[in-house]
């Protein structure tokens, strides 16, 4: 048996199940047993997993993570898991390397995949600034790993979990009060999106000759790397290992080379449209449709026939 604690992300319920995911492909061979870790769960209506941990206590302040380290921490001695998995939120990578020292792990941030073979288990994610792709190799327990929303993606979630009741005494009290808060403004998340207009640094025009091409198509602006660090678009846009990891309908990519930290941003993408004028750009020999030529021009050409 091997057993995996998943942190439920409050704000991310649908993503946190496709750790399950994860979960099962860590476990190899072996049977394997999801517990899920919720503290404060404004619905407890989860599918998918064997057991799920509730913590409840409105004293709690969910979104200081050297609380729910200390809740991880309790959880974990009481149960004694093989492995936890963490999504890789802006809260997850907080809380992530916090547990693993309190928990004397290793921590493998990013993951994009998982293999066991005979090697033993091996996590997968990007290295030399996304140049290459890294198999760790996880000898010791328990083994601890942070993800990518939508990385995986969990199938037929069917199963009601064993609700099990997790007391805590004594938990040391938040020292992070709330002065002000204001709602985000930005548009859809890109990881929401069926189709996207993506620019990379090919992409000589400014981000915004876009948008009347994103409504017309009736998608939404994407970035790569490279055009955030340019800052002509804000990160919350940026597709990639040290993005966000997006699964459209329809991907058009202008401009972008096709580096190993941009396509492991992208899963399950059912339609991939590369406009470059590279021909031999990486991203190329993904895509299902290839133009080659000036991205921009063929944006303005594109809208100008959709106006049409």
């Amino acid at each position: 048996m091997f057993k995996t604690l998943i942190l439920i992300d409050s704000e991310f319920m649908d993503y946190s199940l496709d750790l399950i995911e994860a979960a099962d492909r860590l476990a190899g061979e072996e049977e394997s047993v999801v517990y899920g870790l919720g503290i404060n769960l404004p619905d407890k209506a989860l599918k998918g997993l064997d057991y799920l941990i509730c913590v409840d206590d409105p004293a709690l302040q969910v979104k200081d993570s050297r609380v729910v380290t200390d809740i991880i921490e309790r959880v974990y001695r009481n149960y004694q898991f093989d492995s936890l998995i963490l999504l890789a939120t802006d809260f997850g990578r907080m809380v992530a390397p916090r547990a693993a020292m309190r928990l004397k792990a290793g921590l493998v941030a990013d993951i994009t995949g998982i293999e066991v073979d005979r090697k033993g288990r091996q996590l997968i994610r990007p290295a030399f600034s996304g140049n290459i792709l890294a198999n760790i190799i996880c000898d010791s327990e328990p083994i601890m790993a942070s993800v990518h929303p939508k990385v995986f993606h969990a199938q037929t979630l069917t199963k009601e979990p064993e609700m099990i009741p997790f007391t805590l005494e004594n938990l040391k009290a938040s020292t992070i009060e709330i002065l002000d808060s204001s709602e985000n403004k930005t548009a859809i998340d890109i990881r929401e999106a069926d189709v996207l207009i993506s620019a990379g640094a090919g992409y000589s025009a400014e981000m915004a000759s876009l948008q009347e091409l994103a409504d017309k198509m009736d998608g939404s602006l994407a970035a790569s790397k490279a055009v955030v660090e340019q800052q002509r678009a804000p990160r919350e846009i940026q597709v990639g290992q040290s993005g966000k990891t997006v699964s459209p309908d329809l991907y058009l990519a202008l401009g972008i080379y096709g580096s190993i930290q941009h396509v492991e941003g992208l899963k399950n993408v059912k339609d991939l449209i590369s406009v470059n004028t590279d021909q031999k750009a990486p991203l190329n020999y993904l895509a299902n449709l290839v133009v080659v030529g000036d991205a921009a021009e063929f944006v303005h050409k594109l809208t100008a026939r959709l106006n049409q």
